[in-house]
């Protein structure tokens, strides 16, 4: 079915990482071996993607997906630009908030890169940083040349940080990711072009995990021991999911823990949806899915349709997406190419605006929902923007600012409206003073408007946490009207912007 991996991901059938684990560095001039060794110690979550055998496979040839690459990889189906062979996603994931404390990109092209291009495109100087060429982007991404045909993009804090993990990287002999990601991503039972693996190894608090399941609705009604189902739940070692593509996309998500899940056969399945849902992994087939309960693991398998794998393969997203230095033209190359890349991002944002709103409605809490648009916010701000036109890259990063705004007001950070109104290209970064405990066990029910508007449930609790979440929820629904004016500033400025589109290039957008 699927895989988080995801906030999904690897695309790969030529892999050869399962022989780099098993004879060391026996192999050590294949690329995805020489991507592995940089992935820092600290990673948690890691993708492998081989993009060349996703676009072989059967449904990928029958789709024409290579042309559509090629042509309009800005879409958002493919992650990548037109030259990536192999990829290789980490980031160290924060499993209460699900979100990335830092996120790298490593991958292997099909022709020589030219970082001066890439730092014209950027507006910055190309540096160097330990011997290797560095473009620091003003989007806070760094983009280094590891050698020929070999680049990475990553998001850490600053330059100090980035020369600390090359140099960290450098001599390594072995992989530094945990036994777990290893097994997953390149055992025995590792398949699929696209393998993602999360390491949740003491991740979870055991007494945070029983005050969940007290207030979970799933076991409203279950007589069970409360305690011993926390045990396991916080016991988790991992998630990993792999996706193969033939005449179809298949995909599976498998959860590993350290004990046995017979017990809580009934209840598992429900609690693990559950807690997706919560935490924004929106799937449509997940809840159709067949389950496979192990010894020690539960196993969902499903047919994915192509949104689905998009979805997947979003969960990890260094801006991969710009390394692209204009040396790929696809299969015509346009008269007047700020025309048809204006075109292409204009339509990108608009399927991301699209497509946020409809999972923000299905969406049955606040911190679902407010994943939904950091997500969309950060999709919009890292596609390819070579060659768009300078007033649309503004108001797509207006856009993004004001989808961030919307998201903190969701987790109970107040709006400024007016300061909002005139966003264009600054990132304002606020956080909130006050430690609020979510539960990701607890159903809420969707009140339809701009798509992120809920009212509660009553539900009783036997803690104080419908005490907390009830206060908490008010803040949230008292903005609820401010969160609409900057919702309708979003849909004005795109609107406006695609007249302006218009006139200027004498054409439809």
């Amino acid at each position: 079915m699927f895989h988080r991996r995801t906030f999904g991901r690897l695309i790969g059938q030529s892999l050869s990482v399962v022989l780099f684990f098993q004879t060391g560095l026996s192999h050590a001039a294949d690329a995805t071996d020489e991507l592995l060794l940089r992935v820092p110690e600290t990673a948690n979550a890691v993708a492998l993607v081989n993009v060349e055998g996703l676009f072989k496979s059967k449904l990928g040839v029958s789709q024409s997906w290579s042309r559509r690459y090629y042509t309009d990889y800005a879409n958002g189906l493919a992650a990548f630009p037109p030259t990536v062979q192999t990829a290789v996603l980490a980031a160290k994931i924060d499993a209460a908030t699900i979100s990335a404390e830092w996120e790298l990109g490593l991958v292997r092209l099909k022709q020589p890169f030219a970082m001066k291009k890439l730092a014209e495109k950027e507006s910055t100087a190309l540096d160097k940083l330990e011997g290797h060429s560095l473009v620091a982007s003003e989007r806070r991404a760094f983009f280094l040349e590891l050698r020929a045909q070999t680049l990475a993009v990553t998001n850490h804090q600053n330059r100090q940080d980035v020369a600390r993990w090359l140099r960290a990287t450098r001599d390594r002999g072995q992989p530094a990711i945990s036994e777990y990601l290893r097994e997953a991503l390149t055992g025995a039972d590792a398949k699929g072009q696209y393998r993602l693996a999360i390491d949740l190894q003491d991740a979870l608090h055991l007494e945070d995990v029983k005050l969940r399941l007290q207030n979970s609705p799933v076991l409203k009604n279950e007589k069970l021991d409360l305690n011993e189902l926390a045990k396991l739940v916080a016991g988790m070692r991992g998630l990993q999911v792999h996706v193969e593509v033939g005449e179809t996309i298949e995909g599976s998500v498998r959860i590993d823990f350290n004990g046995e899940t017979a017990e809580f056969a009934r209840v598992l399945p429900k609690l693990v949806l559950g807690a997706f849902e919560k935490n924004g992994v929106s799937i449509d087939e997940l809840p159709e899915a067949k389950v496979t309960l192990g010894e020690k693991s539960l196993t969902f398998e499903s047919a994915l349709s192509e949104v689905s794998l998009r979805r997947i393969i979003s969960f990890i997203q260094p801006a991969v997406g710009h390394l692209d230095d204009g040396s790929s033209a696809g299969d015509s190359t346009p008269k007047n190419a700020e025309q048809a890349a204006s075109r292409r991002f204009y339509s990108a944002m608009q399927t991301q605006l699209s497509d946020l709103e409809n999972q923000a409605r299905k969406a049955k809490d606040y911190t679902s929902s407010a994943h939904w648009f950091e997500t969309a916010a950060k999709k919009i701000s890292q596609l390819p923007s070579r060659d768009v036109d300078a007033d649309l890259l503004n108001c797509s990063a207006s856009v993004s600012t004001k989808l961030r705004a919307i998201a903190r007001s969701l987790r109970g950070v107040p709006l400024d409206v007016n300061a909002l109104q005139f966003a264009k290209k600054q990132e304002v970064y606020v956080y909130p003073q006050n430690y609020y405990v979510s539960t990701p066990w607890t159903n809420y029910t969707v009140s339809y408007g701009a798509g992120y508007a809920f009212a509660q449930n009553r539900v009783e609790y036997r803690n104080n946490f419908a005490e907390i979440e009830a206060k908490q929820a008010k803040v949230i629904a008292d903005a609820e009207k401010d969160r609409q004016k900057i919702w309708d500033l979003v849909i004005d400025e795109s609107s406006s912007i695609r007249s302006r589109l218009a006139r200027k290039f004498d054409a439809e957008f």
